[in-house]
């Protein structure tokens, strides 16, 4: 379909365009970074590597079709390019432990609509993957459009990704999950023709503040989310840091203590045997032990109970804050992040965790990440649980793809 006369683009055919011309190439990147986020044309050049001269014709071509609508500002190249008259819609999934979360968002619109079930990959490869389906398909049809417009699937999964080929390297959190076979295949039976991006949630996690949240503009940007375990993701530029493997930002598995307590991992004394969700909730007990008392019966409890002054979930927390401060301080003396986002349901606590661990990070990082001018900071992350999600969303929709 052709914006002429009134009518509206599809957004499969803007992007299915399968000419080996340079122009058309850069036509489908710049389309793409609009759909990702609205831009003016200096940040579209930077984000699509392209020189502003050509992201300037492209737009004028675009916005002659009604591919593009472009709001006010100071100068040509300080106007806000925006998706104009397109159908389609972009979907984003992050599948933690026990916990799914779906999101979906029209290609022509900022307005975001999300599901979540308090399940996820300890339940099994079937059972989340139906429910997952079941939740885009309700999701899709909220913005008013149906399947046959969905442009791509971001898949944030707790595992490791082989960057070259997308496959399953390592499933970073438990050996017992089925993760099995390809993640590009798992919806392909009801979203045939699909692309599905996966990756693992950190990363996405660390995009999504990179994108959306309060990683705009930074350079070096480390997200660390700690929910039920805890992992990393590392951004530098507009990349993703992944490693040859898919493993880097493994931050849970940075040994803090060499005759610590076994992790899961097989190492000991891993940072996630000090933080993880459920070693805290265990503190709690052991502090509580013989007496009868009503217990958090989760992280998500303890927080919130630590926020209203208990005492000792309040003192469990902040632990958890110093040991992820001292951990941050030694990763940072390799990467120097120049922002410290700290997500997942221990970054809920806020300043709890905030406080201590920057204390923790300024005593044992070098000095002249905190005594410069632009000193590293560590801040709350601006997404909350839906950074994960988001950043899912956007990567997928800035992949070229080849559809099948």
């Amino acid at each position: 379909m052709t914006s002429q006369g009134g009518k509206v683009h599809d957004a499969r055919e803007l992007l299915s365009t399968r000419s080996d011309s340079i122009r058309e190439g850069n036509k489908r990147k710049v389309i793409r970074a609009v759909m990702a986020q609205p831009a003016t044309q200096v940040q579209i050049a930077r984000r699509t590597e392209l020189s502003q001269g050509t992201v300037s014709g492209v737009v004028q071509e675009l916005e002659e079709q009604r591919v593009f609508r472009v709001d006010g500002g100071e100068g040509e190249r300080g106007k806000r390019i925006r998706i104009g008259s397109v159908r389609g819609v972009a979907v984003g999934v992050e599948v933690g432990h026990d916990r799914l979360t779906v999101a979906v968002r029209r290609v022509d619109s900022e307005d975001m609509v999300h599901s979540v079930v308090n399940f996820g990959a300890a339940q099994g490869l079937d059972t989340w993957l139906r429910e997952c389906v079941s939740m885009i398909k309700d999701l899709v049809a909220q913005t008013g459009l149906g399947d046959e417009h969905i442009v791509s699937i971001g898949l944030g999964i707790p595992a490791a990704i082989d960057p070259r080929n997308a496959e399953i390297s390592q499933v970073a959190s438990s050996q017992d999950w089925d993760l099995k076979g390809h993640p590009k295949e798992w919806f392909a039976h009801e979203f045939p023709r699909v692309p599905v991006i996966p990756d693992n949630e950190c990363n996405f996690a660390a995009y999504g503040e990179h994108l959306y949240g309060l990683g705009r503009d930074v350079e070096v940007l480390l997200f660390v989310k700690s929910s039920a375990g805890i992992g990393a993701g590392l951004i530098i530029g507009d990349y993703i840091i992944r490693g040859r493997h898919g493993l880097a930002g493994e931050i849970g598995h940075l040994t803090m203590d060499p005759l610590g307590v076994v992790c899961r991992c097989g190492s000991r004394g891993c940072l996630e045997t000090l933080v993880g969700g459920a070693r805290l909730v265990e503190q709690v007990r052991l502090a509580y032990a013989g007496y009868r008392v009503d217990l958090p019966s989760s992280l998500e409890n303890l927080i919130e109970r630590a926020k209203t002054g208990d005492r000792v979930c309040r003192r469990i927390v902040e632990d958890a804050a110093r040991n992820i401060g001292l951990a941050l301080a030694r990763v940072s003396n390799i990467v120097n992040p120049e922002l410290i986002v700290v997500g997942g349901e221990l970054g809920r606590a806020g300043d709890l965790v905030i406080g201590p661990a920057t204390q923790t990070f300024q005593q044992n990082a070098l000095e002249g990440m905190f005594s410069h001018p632009a000193p590293t900071t560590i801040k709350q992350s601006d997404l909350g649980m839906l950074a994960g999600v988001q950043g899912a969303l956007g990567y997928a929709l800035m992949v070229d793809f080849k559809p099948s």
